[in-house]
């Protein structure tokens, strides 16, 4: 029996070769066609993918905010209110400090000191860096949590400005659109700056302006390395790395900060080592911005300011306030009052102080003092405070007199005590104390400030046509038309008085109280000046005539004390309540007017007896005009180019005669004033020598007959019988 290793086959081998290369060729051929479609679905797959978040971009690309400046002045930035002389005196913001400040303010340190930390290849992307993006999300994948960041500097700057913080896909995407669209139309350094000027840095500052002023207490533009440094690593966790709450932790960031910028170039080894080593020097308190010497004055600014601007614009809007008021005179006027009054106590009770100056030309207000202590009492006693105007109100009596033709030298009324002027039918009698001094001139009535001549001359002019004049004058308050208001019973404030006092050497021509000069805003367009032309009252005549009769209360009458601080050409008029309630003095030279009140704030009226306008007022008022005006010239009154021109004024109560006593007079000639009248026996001249008065020298012009308060005349009407009023409408001697 034989056997065969192999069954035999009819086909050749060379057939079956072919066979077997079909059957691979044609498995190969398949393994491509299925290759051939995986490729192309997953190319669609790709292309849907790509539709889809093109799509999605374009869909959360609409209404996408402009990318322009009004939206970047959106964020809050702080208000700076400065002085005349352009020193910031206060700052305002609310719930954001900011100060936008531009490129060139900020050092290049503080610049590669937030590239190093928050964006390396801020100068390489355009404005999204996928780079880093896949870079940061590898670190997180492989540390399990988030430990990088991806987002670059020009976007983290639009998610601060433009889109806000909203953590979802939808505000990424926008981010990135926006980021690529504003890396198109500004240069890194525009886009940079506007980084650090709209950051959170802590501590409620925002910006790196806000920032250096509030760690630092100094501009950006002086930070050293480590300070730099610092401040860039509060970039991204302000207040986990504080350097006021968590010092270690925010020294550790700082060197931090300061190894990045070494092994990027920014920094040599030597200049790490040294800021290394360096101490924080950080403050816990911010830096005092306002200057307590001003803070009455910023509290009156503010509220003009809200009232133009309204509180957002005016605590967020980032103003450039320019204010009229000289810190140097501010300084002084409150040394005056603190000098005069500070040790002064009346029964337990300490006095209190107020003052106004004011630029009669203009209006705006040089000086303002509310109070000696703004932490203790921040109500505004110069401009909040409603008080008696006691005698001060006297010269709008006059002015409404002289206006209507009366000349104050020529006019005579009797000056008797009581005076009893009846008040018609059915009405009491107006009973009013003054003085004894006969037959006596307005012009002399108003330097002794006898109350029985000018209740008479007001009873001549008008209560009503009084009130008008202050009005026109600049007095604010409202007044009542009665005939006690020429005797000051109404209530009014230091910062009115001096406007209204201003009108008489402003020549007649009234200017509005000013105390903002202009208002720019932040991108240093001038948004607002006032109009300091001012609007005419009164004739120039008729002021001058004013001004000279003021001048004689200063060198012959209640406040020739006034010769022994300011010996120069002044004029002004003294003022005294019932019992030395209020006491006043408003006086003024050709440049300047100052206000000066002294009484208790609020509604507590606590005499202070034996006390005079002149006793306290015209001693704080001397100081400050002699230490505002000791280096400025001293002219004279200018003489007006359209003097009065005196007709025959008679009122009821006046004697159109002069009496043959020796009682003084002007020139009738108008306009002149080189008479000096010689005072009648029984009103002994005030020596401009006076002393300076003490506490205890309750007056310091003895030889003056003293003022009657006139507040108390009506509680004097029960003394006097119906007797004494009969005998006076009879004529029997008391007229």
């Amino acid at each position: 029996m034989s056997y065969t290793r192999y069954q035999s086959s009819s086909e050749p081998a060379s057939g079956r070769a072919r066979r077997r290369r079909g059957e691979r060729k044609q498995r190969g051929t398949h393994k491509w066609r299925w290759l051939q479609l995986a490729v192309i679905v997953l190319l669609l797959l790709t292309v849907a993918l790509v539709a889809a978040g093109v799509g999605a971009i374009v869909a959360v690309s609409r209404n996408l905010p402009a990318l322009d400046e009004r939206s970047l002045q959106a964020n809050a930035q702080t208000t700076y209110i400065y002085d005349r002389n352009g020193q910031v005196i206060a700052t305002l913001h609310g719930a954001e400090n900011r100060t936008v400040v531009p490129s060139k303010a900020i050092p290049a340190i503080m610049k590669e000191a937030a590239v190093a930390v928050e964006d390396k290849r801020f100068y390489e992307h355009h404005g999204v860096d996928f780079q880093g993006l896949f870079r940061a999300l590898w670190a997180d994948l492989r540390a399990g949590h988030v430990v990088q960041g991806g987002s670059t500097i020009t976007e983290q700057f639009v998610k601060q400005v433009y889109v806000g913080n909203e953590p979802n896909l939808t505000r990424k995407i926008r981010e990135a659109v926006l980021a690529w669209k504003l890396e198109d139309k500004w240069s890194k350094d525009r886009i940079l700056t506007a980084y650090l000027n709209t950051s959170y840095f802590g501590a409620g500052a925002y910006g790196v302006e806000a920032a250096a002023e509030r760690y630092f207490h100094k501009k950006i533009s002086a930070v050293t390395l480590p300070q730099a440094a610092l401040l860039a690593g509060l970039l991204r966790t302000p207040s986990q790395t504080s350097p006021i709450e968590y010092p270690k932790l925010a020294k550790q960031r700082r060197d931090e900060v300061l190894d990045l910028m070494d092994s990027q170039g920014y920094i040599t080894s030597g200049q790490l080592a040294g800021a290394t080593h360096s101490k924080l020097g950080v403050y816990e308190q911010p830096m005092q911005t306002e200057k307590d010497p001003a803070a009455y004055f910023v509290s009156y600014v503010t509220q003009q300011l809200v009232k133009k601007y309204g509180y957002t614009q005016t605590f967020e809007g980032g103003l450039r306030v320019y204010t009229s008021i000289d810190m140097h005179w501010q300084q002084e006027a409150i040394n005056s009052i603190k000098s005069t009054i500070g040790s002064l106590n009346f029964g337990g009770w300490k006095p209190a102080g107020a003052l106004v100056a004011i630029e009669p030309q203009t209006g705006y207000i040089r000086a303002m003092v509310g109070g000696t202590d703004f932490q203790k009492q921040q109500f505004n006693l110069a401009w909040q405070s409603r008080r008696q105007a006691g005698s001060a109100f006297k010269p709008f009596t006059l002015t409404a007199a002289v206006s209507q033709g009366m000349n104050p030298a020529t006019t005579y009324y009797v000056s008797h005590n009581p005076t009893i002027i009846p008040m018609g039918p059915g009405a009491a009698p107006w009973v009013v104390m003054g003085e004894n001094l006969g037959r006596v001139n307005v012009e002399e009535a108003t330097w002794l400030s006898d109350n029985t001549v000018f209740a008479q001359l007001c009873m001549d002019v008008g209560p009503a046509n009084v009130v008008a004049m202050a009005h026109k004058m600049g007095i604010t308050t409202p007044l009542e038309a009665v005939p006690s208001i020429t005797l000051g019973t109404q209530v009014v404030n230091p910062l009115e008085m001096a406007d209204a006092y201003a009108t008489l050497p402003s020549g007649g021509v009234h200017h509005p109280p000013q105390a903002i000069e202009k208002v720019v805003l932040p991108n240093g367009r001038v948004d607002w000046r006032p109009n300091v032309g001012g609007n005419r009252v009164i004739s120039d005549g008729v002021a001058y005539e004013v001004t000279s009769v003021l001048e004689g209360v200063t060198t012959r009458g209640t406040a020739a004390n006034s010769a022994s601080y300011f010996p120069y050409m002044r004029a002004g008029k003294t003022g005294t309540t019932d019992n030395g309630t209020d006491l006043w003095f408003v006086g003024y030279t050709p440049q300047l007017v100052t206000a000066v009140w002294m009484g208790y704030p609020g509604d507590f009226k606590h005499p202070m007896p034996a006390l005079y306008g002149a006793t306290y007022c015209v001693p704080m008022w001397g100081r400050f005009m002699d230490a505002a005006l000791r280096n400025e010239p001293h002219p004279n009154f200018a003489p007006p180019k359209h003097p009065v021109v005196f007709g025959n004024w008679l009122g009821k109560y006046s004697t159109s005669k002069p009496s043959t006593s020796p009682s003084p007079s002007k020139s009738s000639s108008p306009g002149t004033h080189t008479a000096t009248p010689k005072p009648t026996p029984t009103t002994p001249k005030p020596k401009p020598t006076t002393p300076k008065p003490t506490p205890t020298t309750p007056k310091p012009t003895p030889t003056t007959p003293k003022p009657s308060p006139p507040g108390g005349a009506q509680a004097q009407a029960k003394r006097y019988a119906l007797g004494s009023w009969v005998a006076v409408l009879a004529g029997l001697g008391l007229w």
